[in-house]
């Protein structure tokens, strides 16, 4: 069974219940990290150890409102809008829909800004939620485990920029 989640606009990311948000620092350039980011759903696998498959809906060219899907092991399903494509800077997308319980609304931003004292780039990533409650608990006890996820996902997407750019 699917729910069909609220329609929330980017603005929710500021006003959500619940916001979790996450920063890393990338050897990678903006431009390289965006690519994998939101450029090449199908390689998320490689580097987001829940995500299983993704991909996007439709042709190229891809940008605000297209449609995406992404398989996490354990049978989640996912349908997503993007809300945000900026190059190198700024990419987001809207849960739509999801095979799982307990989310009403549902958005993930991703930041991305040069490193200011070297190359490389510093990543942010906020998750924008409205639950039930037994949900937001869970979440915010979740905050540590979803930092590690995000350290390690972080590292592994930067080796793998490193070895698809022969980069030492």
């Amino acid at each position: 069974m699917a729910w069909h989640l609220q329609p929330e606009t980017l603005d929710f990311v500021g006003t959500a219940p619940v916001r979790l948000s996450f920063t890393a620092r990338m050897a990678a350039s903006p431009e390289e990290v965006f690519r994998e980011l939101a450029q090449t759903p199908q390689g998320w696998p490689a580097w987001v150890r829940v995500a299983k498959a993704g991909y996007y809906v439709g042709h190229p060219p891809y940008g605000i409102g297209t449609g995406r899907r992404l398989r996490l092991h354990g049978g989640v399903c996912v349908s997503e809008t993007v809300l945000a494509w900026e190059s190198a800077r700024h990419f987001a997308y809207r849960i739509d829909e999801v095979n799982v319980p307990g989310v009403r609304a549902m958005i993930e931003e991703w930041r991305l800004t040069p490193w200011p004292r070297a190359a490389g780039t510093v990543v942010r990533w906020t998750i924008a939620l409205d639950t039930g409650r037994p949900a937001a608990t869970l979440c915010t006890v979740a905050r540590a485990v979803l930092g590690r996820a995000f350290q390690g996902a972080m590292r592994r997407l930067d080796a793998r920029i490193a070895a698809s750019s022969n980069r030492c």
